[in-house]
């Protein structure tokens, strides 16, 4: 009992003495993330897991700035043609949600921008990024793990 309190009176003492606080927490957004299940809407429900290179993969890495915004990477395969760009996004205030945006070349050149949210540590998008989806689905990788080979498209029934 004695150590305890030996221990609690030296952290009293620091905390007194002026001792920084600990850096806050990386905003849950950061981080790199990979595209592992696209949803589409059809007549019968089922799942199948796709090559990359016959459909659309993307990899985003993303970094909170000062002052909130998000500054970011893209990279991705439409049908085996790569395409990397900027992504630009930002916390949408109050919502728990995030618009980000990219400049996209496949398969039309277009400014592409999403909703995005966090459900546990799982990122879901909305459609801009593949075209005919309804959502998409990313987990969090680290920034140098391999590329997969397929990736799951989920159909919902109407």
């Amino acid at each position: 009992m004695l150590q305890l309190s030996a221990l609690l009176t030296a952290l009293l003492c620091g905390a007194l003495q002026g001792a920084p606080p600990p850096p806050p927490p990386p905003p849950p957004i950061d981080g790199t993330w990979e595209l592992t299940r696209i949803f589409r809407s059809g007549a019968a429900r089922t799942w199948r897991a796709v090559p990359i290179d016959s459909s659309v993969y993307l990899r985003l890495t993303l970094k909170t700035m000062p002052g909130e915004w998000i500054d970011g990477r893209l990279y991705r395969r439409y049908h085996g043609r790569e395409e990397r760009g900027k992504i630009e996004a930002g916390p949408l205030r109050g919502t728990g949600r995030y618009i980000i945006g990219a400049d996209l070349e496949y398969p039309v050149s277009q400014k592409a921008r999403t909703a995005a949210w966090l459900v546990g540590d799982t990122l879901r998008l909305g459609t801009p990024f593949v075209p005919d989806a309804d959502s998409l689905e990313l987990r969090r990788v680290t920034t140098d793990a391999p590329y997969p080979t397929t990736v799951l498209e989920v159909v919902t029934g109407r």
